[in-house]
Protein backbone atom coordinates (compact mmCIF):
# COMPACT_ATOMS: atom_id res chain seq x y z
CA UNK A 1 0.00 0.00 0.00
CA UNK A 2 1.33 3.46 -1.02
CA UNK A 3 1.63 5.98 1.21
CA UNK A 4 -1.30 8.02 -0.07
CA UNK A 5 -3.24 4.94 0.19
CA UNK A 6 -2.07 4.14 3.87
CA UNK A 7 -3.62 7.93 4.39
CA UNK A 8 -6.92 7.74 2.37
CA UNK A 9 -7.43 4.26 4.52
CA UNK A 10 -7.16 6.13 7.78
CA UNK A 11 -8.47 9.35 6.84
CA UNK A 12 -11.96 8.84 8.94
CA UNK A 13 -9.64 8.63 12.17
CA UNK A 14 -7.52 10.93 11.39
CA UNK A 15 -9.25 14.30 12.66
CA UNK A 16 -10.05 12.26 16.11
CA UNK A 17 -6.29 11.65 16.42
CA UNK A 18 -5.28 14.75 16.19
CA UNK A 19 -7.37 16.43 18.43
CA UNK A 20 -5.98 13.80 21.11
CA UNK A 21 -2.39 15.50 20.23
CA UNK A 22 -2.27 18.30 22.63
CA UNK A 23 -1.56 21.53 21.36
CA UNK A 24 -1.41 20.20 17.65
CA UNK A 25 -4.82 22.77 16.14
CA UNK A 26 -2.78 25.34 18.01
CA UNK A 27 0.05 24.89 16.60
CA UNK A 28 -1.67 24.87 13.54
CA UNK A 29 -2.91 28.12 14.08
CA UNK A 30 0.39 29.68 15.45
CA UNK A 31 1.99 28.71 12.14
CA UNK A 32 -1.15 30.11 10.08
CA UNK A 33 -0.78 33.55 12.14
CA UNK A 34 3.05 33.65 11.17
CA UNK A 35 1.55 33.48 7.28
CA UNK A 36 -1.08 36.12 8.11
CA UNK A 37 1.56 38.27 9.46
CA UNK A 38 4.33 38.20 6.84
CA UNK A 39 1.52 39.59 4.50
CA UNK A 40 0.88 42.12 6.16
CA UNK A 41 3.76 43.64 4.53
CA UNK A 42 1.33 43.73 1.19
CA UNK A 43 -1.79 42.49 2.29
CA UNK A 44 -3.96 41.40 -0.59
CA UNK A 45 -7.86 42.55 -0.10
CA UNK A 46 -8.31 38.94 -0.64
CA UNK A 47 -5.33 36.84 -0.04
CA UNK A 48 -5.39 33.26 -2.66
CA UNK A 49 -3.58 31.16 -0.08
CA UNK A 50 -2.12 27.17 -1.44
CA UNK A 51 -2.50 24.75 1.74
CA UNK A 52 -0.42 22.18 0.39
CA UNK A 53 -0.60 18.42 2.32
CA UNK A 54 -4.00 20.04 3.59
CA UNK A 55 -5.28 16.28 4.31
CA UNK A 56 -8.62 16.35 5.67
CA UNK A 57 -8.83 20.56 6.19
CA UNK A 58 -7.08 21.00 9.67
CA UNK A 59 -4.54 22.99 8.20
CA UNK A 60 -7.28 24.78 5.65
CA UNK A 61 -9.45 25.92 8.70
CA UNK A 62 -6.46 27.03 10.54
CA UNK A 63 -5.98 29.13 7.82
CA UNK A 64 -9.34 30.57 7.33
CA UNK A 65 -9.45 30.98 11.29
CA UNK A 66 -6.41 33.14 10.94
CA UNK A 67 -7.03 35.22 7.81
CA UNK A 68 -11.20 34.60 7.05
CA UNK A 69 -11.34 36.73 3.90
CA UNK A 70 -8.48 34.43 1.89
CA UNK A 71 -9.37 31.95 -0.78
CA UNK A 72 -7.56 28.91 -0.21
CA UNK A 73 -6.96 26.05 -2.72
CA UNK A 74 -6.18 22.93 -0.52
CA UNK A 75 -3.92 20.44 -2.05
CA UNK A 76 -3.42 16.63 -1.53
CA UNK A 77 -1.79 13.63 -2.87
CA UNK A 78 -4.66 11.24 -0.93
CA UNK A 79 -8.20 11.05 -2.62
CA UNK A 80 -9.61 9.95 0.81
CA UNK A 81 -7.70 12.73 2.84
CA UNK A 82 -9.70 14.80 0.76
CA UNK A 83 -13.12 13.19 0.32
CA UNK A 84 -13.35 14.43 4.33
CA UNK A 85 -12.15 17.88 3.61
CA UNK A 86 -14.80 18.21 0.68
CA UNK A 87 -17.44 16.94 3.30
CA UNK A 88 -16.95 19.71 5.42
CA UNK A 89 -18.89 23.03 5.39
CA UNK A 90 -16.22 26.04 3.61
CA UNK A 91 -16.96 29.63 3.03
CA UNK A 92 -17.23 30.60 -0.47
CA UNK A 93 -13.53 30.61 -2.79
CA UNK A 94 -12.39 27.35 -0.46
CA UNK A 95 -11.39 25.08 -3.31
CA UNK A 96 -9.12 21.77 -3.07
CA UNK A 97 -7.42 19.41 -5.91
CA UNK A 98 -5.46 16.35 -5.86
CA UNK A 99 -1.66 16.19 -6.71
CA UNK A 100 1.48 15.98 -5.78
CA UNK A 101 3.45 18.95 -4.80
CA UNK A 102 6.01 17.68 -6.87
CA UNK A 103 3.71 17.96 -10.02
CA UNK A 104 2.01 20.88 -9.11
CA UNK A 105 4.04 23.47 -11.31
CA UNK A 106 3.19 21.29 -14.34
CA UNK A 107 -0.98 20.85 -13.61
CA UNK A 108 -3.06 22.88 -15.63
CA UNK A 109 -5.99 23.03 -13.39
CA UNK A 110 -7.83 26.43 -13.09
CA UNK A 111 -7.42 26.26 -9.53
CA UNK A 112 -3.72 26.91 -10.06
CA UNK A 113 -3.73 29.02 -12.56
CA UNK A 114 -3.28 32.41 -10.63
CA UNK A 115 -0.14 32.86 -8.65
CA UNK A 116 -0.95 32.34 -5.19
CA UNK A 117 -0.01 35.10 -2.34
CA UNK A 118 1.18 32.88 -0.08
CA UNK A 119 1.90 28.96 0.23
CA UNK A 120 1.62 26.74 3.25
CA UNK A 121 2.62 23.46 3.94
CA UNK A 122 2.18 21.55 6.90
CA UNK A 123 3.61 18.18 7.58
CA UNK A 124 4.33 17.93 3.77
CA UNK A 125 8.28 18.12 3.03
CA UNK A 126 9.08 15.64 5.42
CA UNK A 127 7.24 12.89 2.93
CA UNK A 128 9.06 14.51 -0.10
CA UNK A 129 12.28 12.04 -0.95
CA UNK A 130 14.96 13.81 0.62
CA UNK A 131 16.69 14.28 -2.78
CA UNK A 132 14.13 16.10 -4.25
CA UNK A 133 13.06 18.38 -1.18
CA UNK A 134 14.97 21.49 -2.49
CA UNK A 135 14.13 20.86 -5.76
CA UNK A 136 10.47 20.91 -4.57
CA UNK A 137 11.17 24.13 -2.86
CA UNK A 138 12.54 25.83 -5.52
CA UNK A 139 9.54 25.06 -7.80
CA UNK A 140 6.86 26.72 -4.97
CA UNK A 141 9.23 29.55 -4.63
CA UNK A 142 8.58 30.05 -8.64
CA UNK A 143 4.96 30.02 -8.64
CA UNK A 144 4.67 32.51 -5.75
CA UNK A 145 3.88 35.98 -6.57
CA UNK A 146 6.83 38.30 -5.66
CA UNK A 147 7.35 38.73 -2.46
CA UNK A 148 4.92 36.27 -0.95
CA UNK A 149 5.51 34.71 1.91
CA UNK A 150 6.37 30.68 2.14
CA UNK A 151 5.82 28.40 5.61
CA UNK A 152 6.73 25.12 6.34
CA UNK A 153 5.13 23.78 9.98
CA UNK A 154 7.13 20.01 10.82
CA UNK A 155 8.56 18.06 13.18
CA UNK A 156 12.29 17.71 13.42
CA UNK A 157 14.38 16.46 16.25
CA UNK A 158 18.11 15.13 14.84
CA UNK A 159 19.63 18.60 16.89
CA UNK A 160 18.18 16.95 20.37
CA UNK A 161 18.52 13.74 21.61
CA UNK A 162 16.01 14.49 24.80
CA UNK A 163 13.28 15.46 21.55
CA UNK A 164 13.74 12.44 19.94
CA UNK A 165 13.28 10.00 23.32
CA UNK A 166 10.33 12.48 23.85
CA UNK A 167 9.11 11.48 19.97
CA UNK A 168 9.94 8.05 20.33
CA UNK A 169 7.85 7.61 23.98
CA UNK A 170 4.78 9.61 22.46
CA UNK A 171 4.75 7.59 19.31
CA UNK A 172 4.85 4.34 20.82
CA UNK A 173 2.87 4.84 24.14
CA UNK A 174 0.62 7.00 22.44
CA UNK A 175 -0.01 7.36 19.16
CA UNK A 176 0.90 3.75 17.77
CA UNK A 177 -1.37 2.11 20.16
CA UNK A 178 -4.33 4.62 19.37
CA UNK A 179 -4.28 4.13 16.01
CA UNK A 180 -4.63 0.28 16.64
CA UNK A 181 -7.33 1.06 19.02
CA UNK A 182 -9.61 2.99 16.76
CA UNK A 183 -9.05 0.67 13.52
CA UNK A 184 -6.10 2.96 11.75
CA UNK A 185 -3.24 1.30 9.67
CA UNK A 186 -0.65 1.36 12.51
CA UNK A 187 1.95 1.00 9.48
CA UNK A 188 1.24 4.73 8.81
CA UNK A 189 1.92 6.40 12.17
CA UNK A 190 5.20 3.67 12.34
CA UNK A 191 6.08 5.88 8.84
CA UNK A 192 5.54 8.79 10.89
CA UNK A 193 7.77 8.20 13.87
CA UNK A 194 10.79 6.94 11.54
CA UNK A 195 9.71 9.73 9.02
CA UNK A 196 10.22 12.19 12.01
CA UNK A 197 13.43 10.58 13.42
CA UNK A 198 15.27 10.65 9.72
CA UNK A 199 13.72 14.41 8.84
CA UNK A 200 16.19 17.09 7.80
CA UNK A 201 17.57 19.04 11.02
CA UNK A 202 16.24 22.71 11.29
CA UNK A 203 19.63 24.07 9.46
CA UNK A 204 19.14 21.79 6.82
CA UNK A 205 15.40 22.86 6.15
CA UNK A 206 17.09 26.60 6.48
CA UNK A 207 19.89 25.96 4.25
CA UNK A 208 17.15 24.22 1.70
CA UNK A 209 14.79 27.32 1.78
CA UNK A 210 17.85 29.68 1.10
CA UNK A 211 19.16 27.12 -1.70
CA UNK A 212 15.66 27.31 -3.94
CA UNK A 213 16.15 31.11 -4.34
CA UNK A 214 14.26 32.13 -0.78
CA UNK A 215 15.19 34.90 1.24
CA UNK A 216 14.52 36.18 5.29
CA UNK A 217 14.26 32.68 6.17
CA UNK A 218 13.84 31.86 9.76
CA UNK A 219 12.57 28.97 12.07
CA UNK A 220 10.78 28.96 15.41
CA UNK A 221 10.02 26.11 17.76
CA UNK A 222 6.62 25.47 19.15
CA UNK A 223 5.46 25.33 22.85
CA UNK A 224 4.27 22.94 25.21
CA UNK A 225 5.33 18.63 24.56
CA UNK A 226 6.14 19.98 21.05
CA UNK A 227 9.12 22.35 22.05
CA UNK A 228 12.37 21.36 20.35
CA UNK A 229 9.93 18.67 18.30
CA UNK A 230 7.56 20.72 15.96
CA UNK A 231 8.92 24.00 13.97
CA UNK A 232 7.61 26.61 11.92
CA UNK A 233 9.86 27.94 8.98
CA UNK A 234 9.01 31.12 7.00
CA UNK A 235 10.46 32.79 3.97
CA UNK A 236 10.33 35.26 1.59
CA UNK A 237 10.19 35.30 -2.27
CA UNK A 238 12.18 38.10 -3.17
CA UNK A 239 10.95 40.57 -5.97
CA UNK A 240 8.99 43.10 -7.29
CA UNK A 241 5.45 43.34 -8.01
CA UNK A 242 4.36 44.86 -10.91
Amino acid sequence: MSLSDSFSFSARRYDFLTRLNPGYRRELRAAARQLAEALDEQPPERPLIWDLGCGTGLSTRALLKTMPQARVVGVDASAGMLDHARAKTWPEGTQFLQERVEQLEDNPAPELAEAPDGIFAAYLLRNVPSQHRTEVLASLQRQLKPDAPLVLHDYSISESRLAQVKWTTVCFAIVIPLSALVGAKTGLFTYLWRSVMDNDSTQTVLARLQQAGLHNVKSSTARGWHRRILHTYTAIKAGIRP
